[in-house]
Order: C-alpha cells, then sequence, then structure tokens
C-alpha cells in the first residue's frame, strides 16, 4: 500500500460518525478510494440504512493528518484552514442551493484535529474533458451569477475564509522570482522588470468589486453532471474560497490556450450571470480577467520550488505573465 493510502479512518469510527449525522443505523458501509483525491484523502462511501435506504456519498478528510504526500511537498501551508471547506458547504453553499454537491454532514473538531466532510456523490466528467463550448459558457453564467448573488453578504464563517487582498497577492511575486533565479531561466531579466511594478498589478487587483469566490476555479474543478440535470453544473474543492475579486475565478476557468474571439465568448457568457445594473462592462471584465491571469501566472510560478502541475493541466505560465505583464505595461 503507497504512503498516501496509508491514512484510513477506522471503520468502527467512520459507521458511528455516520450514524450520527444521518440519525439513522447504518447497516452495510462499503467505501473505497476516489479518484477526486488531489490533496486529501477522498473516498467513496455506498451506504445501506437500516431501513433499505441507499446513499451514495464522498467522505472528505481535511484533517492535517490527512494531507497527501505529494500536497504537502508542493503546497504552501499559509492557505489552509482545516475547517474552511466544511464551513463554505454548511454556511453558504448548502443555504445558497446553486447546484454544489449537498452537504449531508461533517465532523469538525479542533480538539481531535478530525475535520470530516460528507457530500453527496456527483457523476459526471470534468469540464476540461469536455470540448463543447457551450459548457464552458454556461459555467461562465454560472459564476457570474453566484458571485452577483453573494456580493456583498456577510458570513458567520468569515474567520476561515481567504481574504484576497493586498498581502496575499503581493507575497507571490517574490516566491515567484527566487524560484525563477533558483532554475536560471532565460526570461529572468524580464520578469524582474515584472516584479519591480509589480505593486502596480496589486493596486489594480485589490480595487475590482469584492464577492465570495471559489478561489481555484479551474476546470479540472468543475463536474458537469450526467444526464445533465436542472443544475448541470457542480464546482468542487473549496479549500481556497474566500472574499476577492470574481475575476479570480473567471481567470481560472479560462486559464490556457483559448482565442481572443473564446475568451470573449466566455467573458460575455459572464457578463450575462451579473445581475448588479452596477455591473462593470464587457470590455472591463476582460480587462480584469486578463490582471487576474497575469496574478494567477506569477502565484502559479511562486507556489512551490520544485513542482509543475500534472501534464494534462500544464500551463506555460511564464509566458503568460510576460505577455500580459507587456500588454498592460508593467515591463
Amino acid at each position: 500500500m503507497s504512503k498516501e493510502a496509508r491514512h484510513r479512518i477506522h471503520g468502527d469510527e467512520l459507521r458511528a460518525e455516520l450514524e450520527r449525522v444521518l440519525k439513522q443505523r447504518v447497516k452495510i458501509l462499503r467505501r473505497r478510494l476516489s479518484a477526486y483525491s488531489s490533496s486529501y484523502t477522498v473516498e467513496n462511501l455506498d451506504v445501506t440504512l437500516a431501513r433499505g435506504k441507499k446513499l451514495r456519498l464522498v467522505l472528505k478528510d481535511v484533517s492535517p493528518s490527512s494531507v497527501l504526500a505529494t500536497a504537502q511537498q508542493v503546497r504552501p501551508h499559509f492557505l489552509y484552514h482545516p475547517a474552511r471547506e466544511i464551513e463554505v458547504y454548511q454556511k453558504i453553499l448548502n443555504p445558497a442551493r446553486v447546484g454544489t454537491a449537498q452537504c449531508v454532514g461533517a465532523v469538525n473538531s479542533a480538539e481531535l484535529e478530525r475535520h470530516w466532510l460528507f457530500l453527496e456523490r456527483v457523476e459526471g466528467r470534468l469540464l476540461w474533458q469536455v470540448g463543447d463550448l457551450a459548457q464552458w459558457d454556461a459555467t461562465a453564467r454560472w459564476l457570474g451569477e453566484l458571485h452577483s448573488r453573494l456580493a456583498g453578504k456577510k458570513f458567520s464563517t468569515a474567520k476561515t475564509l481567504l481574504r484576497y487582498d493586498e498581502k496575499f497577492f503581493a507575497v507571490w511575486i517574490g516566491r515567484a522570482e527566487k524560484f525563477l533565479k533558483k532554475r536560471r531561466v532565460a526570461e529572468l531579466r524580464q520578469f524582474a522588470r515584472l516584479a519591480k511594478n509589480y505593486h502596480r498589478v496589486v493596486k489594480k487587483l485589490v480595487a475590482l468589486p469584492q464577492s465570495f469566490i471559489h478561489g481555484e476555479c479551474y476546470a479540472s474543478n468543475v463536474i458537469m453532471r450526467a444526464g445533465a440535470p436542472a443544475h448541470a453544473i457542480c464546482v468542487i474543492d473549496w479549500e481556497l474560497a474566500g472574499i476577492g475579486s470574481g475575476a479570480l475565478d473567471l481567470a481560472a476557468l479560462t486559464a490556457g490556450e483559448w482565442s481572443d474571439v473564446e475568451k470573449l465568448r466566455f467573458v460575455t457568457a459572464y457578463h450575462e450571470g451579473l445581475s448588479s445594473l452596477r455591473a462593470p462592462s464587457v470590455d472591463e471584465l476582460l480587462e480584469s480577467m486578463e490582471l487576474c491571469q497575469l496574478h494567477l501566472s506569477v502565484q502559479m510560478l511562486g507556489w512551490a520550488e520544485d513542482w509543475a502541475p500534472p501534464e494534462k493541466h500544464a500551463q506555460n505560465w511564464l509566458r503568460t505573465a510576460l505577455r500580459l505583464g507587456a500588454k498592460y505595461g508593467f515591463i
């Protein structure tokens, strides 16, 4: 068994917590590791209750001890809070009824360092596997609706939410420059000019309208529900949810080698989802999205010293940062 598979909740403890959460006796419990395990241990649970009802659930163990070995090596520890995703589901997403996976319960004990999230199991393809651009349009529109609906709200879980503020944005450029120096990239002089002017980028980012955001709304975190029900879009992995510009989510969604025409299409769909009469224009949104993509590129370059995303999700973040830095006069 691999090191990453050895962290496994004892069956009796899991059954006891399930029965507490569901308020029913569990007759049969079958479990297996999920393919969606990336940062934390995720298991698929097939549950049969005493009265015969069957449930298909996901257990996401976001306890500190559950962090997978690969994630321990590369993820910046200062970003994460073990209770954040649990509270986001219970206090924000469930009440908002926006189509995300339903949270059926949780264990959230700082004293025991036990943080378990029980969710409905959503079947479907990840958005990045879908070639139909209409699905991407729908996701961008969904994001616009989410950001409009939750903008300006005060959440009881505010203490655990990330703040995408000046302090957050400023930390990445130094990390990125440090890591690029160690790699001795040929473009280091250009990047140094961007770093010198990055305070101007940060100033623009913090001035953008704020809302509740996902924080990592890449296409790999979007499931298109099988059967295309009314809520076809299911965004998962809310570990970095917080308060920031909705353009950050749109920037993550549209990261990659899209044409200008395709980018405009997605921005237009997002704009359609915004309900505010004071919503920015499509042109303004396009600029905001690209500034956020500049930041996301810098953030990815500063994520970890010796790390690259899996090949199927890889982007040329340095090229994107330099291109957008030059486009908007920061180089």
